[in-house]
Order: C-alpha cells, then sequence, then structure tokens
C-alpha cells in the first residue's frame, strides 16, 4: 500500500510555460504522488493560476513535458480529467453580460438557472444534436455525484435560482458542485475560500479534508496559509514564475522564504510607497449621503431584504457585515444605482431620493466602487491606465481619454500600489489579485465623496491586503469620504472604521464601535 502511494500521480519534467512573450517556471520539475495532496502558494502575480491553468492544458508548455501517471477511459484525454474552481471558471458561468444584469427581472427571462449549469449534458459538455451511446451505469454513476456534490457544498435551496442573482459566494459554491459532478482524478481549487463567510469556510474546510481522505488529488492555491484545510501534506511555493520551494508541508512553511511572502505581517517594496491621499476639509456635519426607510426587495416569493432602514451621514465609516446571501450586494446595488427596486423604495443617496428626475450619471461620478462583480464584468482589454481612468466617469457614462491631471493621478495610484510597470499591460494579462488591486485604483483615483467597497481585499495576499487597509483608514484619517466597506474577514477591517450595519436573514441592526465588540 505505501509502494502505491508513494507512484508518481502527475509529474513535470524541465517545464517551461509561455505566456504571451514571457516564459514562466523555466525548467520546472515537480512530482506530484499519489498519496499527497498538495498546497500551491504565493503571492499576487507569482503564476500560480499559469501553472494551474498548464495542468488542465490550456496555457503552452513550451519546453519539457507533464506526464499524467493514471487511467483514463478510451478516447478521454488526461487533461479532461482535472478540474478547476476558480475566479475564471466564475466569469466564464456568468458569462459576459454587466453589473446591472442581476438586478433585472428582464434580464432573467430565459436566464441558466443552478439546476441547468448542474446538469448532465452542461457538466459534460455534451452536444443535444449528438447520438451516443452511455457505458452502461455512466447516468446512474453522474446522478450519485451530483447528489453527493449538492450535499457537500449545501446548495440545495439554490437550484430553482437564476446563475446572474446568485451573491459571489453562493456561485463561488455552485461552481465546487459543478467540479465535483464530474469524474475527476484532479480537483484544482483556486482560492475557494474568496468570497465566503467564516461558517461556511470552516464547514468548506471540512469538505476538503474530508474529500482529500479518498481517491481523488487535490491541488489548493491560496495566497493565506491560513485557509490550509486539514490534509494537505506538501506545498508548492511560487514567486515571480519560479518555483522557489517545494516539499512536505510542516517543513516548507517555516522556510524563511515562506514567512516572507505570506506571513501576515509581510509587506511588499510597493507598502513603502506614499499613498497619494491628500487631506481635504471636512463637508457639513450631519448631512445624510444615504438613506433607507423601510426598504423591502423581493424576487418572486423570495424576500432578500426586509423593512430595512439605515442613515449614512457625511463622514461616516461603516462596515456592513452579515453572511453569503443576507442582502449586503443589495443594499449596495440600491446606493449605487443599478438596482431598479430602488425605485420602489424609499431610497436617498445624497440628498436626493431615487425616482426623483436625478442624473444617475451624476451620482455615480461621486461613487467610488469595487465589488466582485464589478471584476466579473470588467474589460480584460483595456490596460491598466486607461481602467483607473475609468474612475473618471463624465455625467453620461462616457469613457473620457484623461486630462494630463488625471493621467497622473492614475499613475500615481498604480505606483502606490506597486503597479506602474503594468500601466499599458492589458487588464486581463495580470493575475486576479492584481487585476483587483488596479480596480481599487480606479475606485480611488477621483477622491470619491462616497467609498463602497464590497470584498475588496478578496484574492489578495497578504502584503496587497496590508496595503490597501492602511490606504483605507489613510483615507478616513486625511479625508471627509464616507465608507461602506463589506468583508467577511475580520483581518481586513480597517482600524478606523466607526459603525456597524449587521445583515442577517433580510434584516439589519446597527452599532456603533460594534466591530471591537466580536
Amino acid at each position: 500500500m505505501r509502494a502505491r502511494s508513494s507512484t508518481p500521480f502527475l509529474s513535470l519534467h524541465g517545464v517551461s510555460l509561455r505566456v504571451g512573450e514571457r516564459l514562466l517556471f523555466t525548467g520546472t520539475t515537480w512530482t506530484f504522488r499519489r498519496g499527497q495532496q498538495w498546497a500551491l502558494v504565493g503571492p499576487n502575480g507569482a503564476g500560480k493560476s499559469c501553472l494551474a491553468a498548464a495542468l488542465c492544458g490550456h496555457v503552452p508548455v513550451v519546453r519539457g513535458d507533464v506526464q499524467y501517471h493514471f487511467r483514463m477511459p478510451p478516447g478521454v484525454e488526461p487533461e479532461h480529467a482535472v478540474g478547476t474552481v476558480s475566479f475564471a471558471e466564475q466569469r466564464a458561468a456568468v458569462g459576459n453580460g454587466f453589473v446591472q444584469a442581476r438586478w433585472n427581472t428582464w434580464a432573467l427571462e430565459g436566464a441558466a438557472r443552478v439546476s441547468d449549469y448542474l446538469s448532465r449534458d452542461h457538466v459534460e459538455d455534451r452536444n443535444p444534436f449528438e447520438i451516443r451511446v452511455d457505458p452502461p451505469g455512466a447516468a446512474a454513476a453522474f446522478a450519485r455525484r451530483r447528489r453527493h456534490a449538492i450535499a457537500a457544498t449545501q446548495i440545495a435551496s439554490l437550484q430553482r435560482r437564476a446563475l446572474i442573482t446568485l451573491s459571489n459566494g453562493e456561485m463561488r459554491k455552485v461552481v465546487l458542485a459543478r467540479a465535483l459532478c464530474r469524474p475527476l482524478r484532479l480537483l484544482i481549487l483556486d482560492d475557494p475560500f474568496a468570497g465566503l463567510d467564516g461558517l461556511y469556510r470552516r464547514h468548506l474546510r471540512d469538505v476538503l479534508t474530508s474529500i482529500m481522505r479518498g481517491p481523488l488529488r487535490v491541488l489548493l492555491i491560496t495566497p493565506r496559509l491560513s485557509d490550509l484545510p486539514r490534509g494537505i501534506t506538501h506545498m508548492l511555493v511560487a514567486e515571480r514564475g519560479r518555483v522557489v520551494a517545494q516539499g512536505a508541508a510542516g517543513v516548507v512553511r517555516r522556510l524563511a522564504v515562506v514567512r516572507r511572502l505570506l506571513a501576515p505581517h509581510a509587506v511588499a517594496a510597493a507598502g513603502r510607497l506614499p499613498i497619494p491621499v491628500p487631506a481635504s476639509p471636512p463637508r457639513p456635519a450631519g448631512r445624510d449621503v444615504i438613506c433607507l426607510r423601510e426598504v423591502t426587495v423581493r424576487y418572486g416569493r423570495t424576500t432578500i431584504l426586509d423593512r430595512v432602514n439605515w442613515t449614512v451621514r457625511a463622514g461616516e465609516s461603516w462596515a456592513l457585515l452579515g453572511p453569503n446571501g443576507a442582502g449586503k450586494t443589495t443594499v449596495l446595488s440600491l446606493i449605487v444605482g443599478d438596482n431598479p427596486q430602488a425605485y420602489a423604495n424609499d431610497v436617498s443617496v445624497f440628498g436626493r431620493r431615487r425616482g426623483t428626475g436625478e442624473s444617475i450619471w451624476e451620482i455615480k461620478r461621486r461613487i467610488g466602487w469595487i465589488s466582485p462583480e464589478v471584476h466579473l464584468n470588467c474589460d480584460g482589454a483595456r490596460c491598466c491606465l486607461d481602467t483607473v481612468l475609468d474612475g473618471f466617469s463624465s455625467a453620461d457614462g462616457a469613457r473620457p481619454p484623461g486630462t494630463r491631471r488625471q493621467r497622473l493621478q492614475a499613475r500615481q495610484w498604480l505606483k502606490a500600489f506597486g503597479l506602474l510597470a503594468h500601466a499599458g499591460q492589458p487588464l486581463g494579462t495580470l493575475s486576479t489579485g492584481l487585476q483587483r488591486m488596479v480596480l481599487l485604483a480606479r475606485a480611488l483615483v477621483a477622491g470619491p465623496d462616497l467609498l463602497v467597497l464590497d470584498e475588496p481585499c478578496q484574492g489578495l495576499d497578504a502584503a496587497h491586503r496590508r496595503r490597501f487597509v492602511q490606504t483605507v483608514d489613510a483615507i478616513l484619517q486625511r479625508t471627509a469620504t464616507t465608507v461602506i466597506y463589506v468583508t467577511h474577514r475580520r483581518d481586513e477591517l480597517p482600524a478606523r472604521l466607526q459603525h456597524v450595519l449587521r445583515l442577517s436573514g433580510g434584516r439589519g441592526g446597527s452599532s456603533s464601535g460594534g466591530r471591537r465588540r466580536g
């Protein structure tokens, strides 16, 4: 038994990968054995997702080779036995849409539902016009895997929901369930805990621990060592497109290079750069920036928000907390003007009630906003500098070319986040974490009156998380900007946040200083 568990499962021999004009992981050799479960760790931009994509056949191997030491049915390529749960898979599931689609009833007509996404035809990418003869028991085996996947991920209640209506955390659960519906040999989980509340993160760790006791091999990619579940036996550490350490998890975790790259106290060189947040005079005290009165949002028979009342005054800062599906993003959609149900409720922003002839684009100009939905729908073909310049949207929503002063400000924010060298690159060529930093710069660049930050640190490594939290604290200290901050992780909350609104079951309760009371 021990000899079998030590035989190779997957191996790389002198591998080099090509991404655009760059060669990554030049000459990499690595052996994943049958009795092992691996984690691939490293900071943002290390190339972790690129290496995982090569294992699925999605990134060309220009030197060396990747060998799969497991058997597959005749005619099935080994790469098809490798499944991935990632932000890219989540984007592919939702499709190319627009941020507001989730909130518009007309956009739901004919929209794919969770049950469709988990159907056998969709999971196995079956052509409905193709005549196929299934092996005996294939349909029953799929049905068993599907039942197990739905139970393990706790998504039975989501089956009738349209995909585009799911929250970021709910969508991550569904993508994982779809992967578990397939007869995989290797499951690659790219930052699987991103966007999940604490209770579900603990559940998912238990699920993964159970999975890893069986025959399925797991490669878990994460920028957080604290997210590693029990059962991970080995670690591969990447930095700047190369492997810098590999071996038994207990040994690798103690290496100096790992502490330097991933420890919570790590600070990147970019973290020592000045933050371009000039001090601003205080705005009139007591003025209401946001006012929600008895707000109720329903879709069919499902109530998302139930008589929520909330007032945010100028210069205040709030943490908006609650589990996945509590209605946090729905509240934000009413504020930023993307949800048409704002007009059926008593919602006022900057002193104007929605539906009284206000200019939505004039309001949007005063709001800096980042969310997983914004990231899902961003234009990956635009260069990073132009993406940041989009923070200076004109009143009609058009994209201005940017004045000389605006371009200077955009470059200052890219420099502050250590991204100036990427200014001319298409956004989509950066890692998911670095894309998020560019979008954060976009939200901050215009010095907005209201800053709405929905899971802003999702996908960021320790250094970038600390840098961004420091930035928000500087904004709260130096300016009169009103801030709303959403997160599922307490270590991402800026120290200077003043108030808390907690949502649960569509209802809300607020407190001052409640963040520090647990």
